[in-house]
């Protein structure tokens, strides 16, 4: 694999979903924008969010933007990221309007995730074929990266206000590697995707041979970030049962390997012997499939920092590995 250009030691983030279907939506959002404002206090990167449609037990959140334009009000320096906007289903011109608007209310913090979708129930309301998704989103993801480039969209109309460096921070997933080649050759950033036909073998060697070729064509301000399933309690067996056995089961059936579930000290060897952190940017820290409430949340994150995170960048991971 090719090795990221900074040394040390990643960038941490979050990335979480609403996806509690039995509970009031808005007291979601604002413990979503809660857990955001945690994050930030605690020195993490990046908050990711994810984007669903409907009623959905992967998430409740249809408008992203929407949504990471309130948390901007709420920090000042944390980045934020739509981890996806589903362009398939949307209009390009109305997806960049309201990126630049969300991205000026932040100050500039935006990351712009873009995805196909992959809920097939999702599509029909919206008139796109399912069948016919890969085709459109690569048609629409081409005209959004032009309407943010300024193109004249007819009788000299064009995006207000400009995108300035937005477009350096657009995001998509991938996992195969010749997508990811394309990922890097028109200057877009990397999210690592697993496969659920492998193992975690498997998909370590897919996720090698997608950062090659990523490398091979990216230019030195693109990135690729990577996720990992963390809860961090006293003990393993306390994080264990927070996660529950199904959601550890489901982590490693995905071909995601054995979730980062437990004891600090646990859960620090896991980062210094994580063959992968070498070469991406980012780690982004998720609970899924497990779900957790915001108090579960923030102790977890608060732990992961104070008791493994920090003691890891004091040693350095190589050290730590030796020692």
């Amino acid at each position: 694999m090719t090795p990221r250009r900074s040394g040390g030691l990643p960038d941490f983030g979050i990335f979480f979903r609403l996806n509690d279907t039995d509970a009031d939506p808005v007291r979601q959002y604002h413990d979503g924008l809660d857990l955001i404002e945690h994050a930030e206090q605690l020195g993490l990167s990046t908050a990711w969010i994810t984007s669903h449609h409907f009623r959905s037990d992967k998430g409740t959140i249809a408008s992203p933007l929407v949504f990471l334009a309130a948390a901007s009000q709420r920090t000042s320096t944390i980045k934020l990221g739509a981890g996806v906007v589903v362009i398939t289903l949307e209009n390009p011109i109305r997806v960049a309007e309201d990126a630049v608007i969300a991205d000026a209310l932040s100050g500039g913090r935006l990351q712009l995730g873009l995805g196909s979708g992959l809920e097939d129930w999702a599509f029909g309301p919206f008139g796109v074929d399912w069948d016919d998704r890969l085709r459109v989103y690569a048609d629409k993801v081409a005209h959004l990266r032009r309407i943010l480039g300024g193109v004249d969209l007819g009788g000299g109309r064009r995006l207000y206000p400009p995108a300035g460096t937005l477009p350096q921070r657009l995001w998509r997933v991938a996992s195969d590697p010749e997508h990811a080649r394309e990922i890097g050759r028109v200057g877009d950033n990397l999210l690592l995707r697993s496969s659920k036909a492998l193992n975690y073998q498997g998909n370590l060697a897919r996720h090698s041979e997608a950062i090659d070729a990523f490398r091979s064509e990216a230019g030195e301000h693109q990135r690729i970030a990577a996720s990992r399933s963390v809860i961090v309690a006293e003990t393993t067996a306390e994080a264990r049962k927070l996660a529950g056995q199904h959601a550890i089961d489901v982590h490693v059936r995905n071909g995601d390997g054995e979730p980062w579930f437990g004891d600090p000290e646990l859960v620090r060897e896991r980062l210094r012997n994580d063959p992968e952190l070498d070469y991406v940017d980012e780690v982004l820290l998720q609970v899924a499939p497990a779900k957790l409430t915001l108090a579960q949340w923030k102790s977890s994150l608060s732990l992961t920092v104070s008791e493994v995170l920090d003691p890891v960048r004091r040693e350095g991971r190589q050290y730590a590995r030796t020692s």
